[in-house]
């Protein structure tokens, strides 16, 4: 991968104007896109038809769902990751304890 020098741009011509003109398009045509979208959904014959118009329109109100995994770990990674806490807990206890302890006064809340 290239590097660029400092303070300069990796694109110097940024993004191409056509892609604007063409996203700029889009948007005007959105409201109709979106009321054929709701017509499909309920008139189309095909049910896979629906099926996509359906999901369309819940990925632009909703968002697209999140996919999960699943993963499994030997019972022993359980444990790794717990002896990985444990020892960076036990580390941070010992630098706290070799740094200096300063003593201040006790501050007293008047009101």
């Amino acid at each position: 991968m290239a590097k660029f020098t400092k303070g300069s741009s990796g694109n110097p011509g940024g993004r191409p104007k056509a892609l604007a003109e063409v996203q700029e398009l889009a948007r005007q045509r959105a409201p109709e896109a979106i009321a054929e979208l709701a017509r499909l959904s309920i008139k189309a014959k095909n049910e896979s038809a629906r099926i996509a118009a359906i999901r369309e329109l819940l990925d632009r109100g909703y968002g697209k769902a999140r996919q999960s995994m699943e993963i499994q770990t030997p019972q022993q990674g359980a444990n790794i990751v717990q002896e990985l806490l444990d020892e960076i807990d036990a580390r941070q206890r010992e630098e706290d304890r070799n740094q200096p302890q300063f003593w201040t006064p006790e501050r007293k809340h008047v009101p």
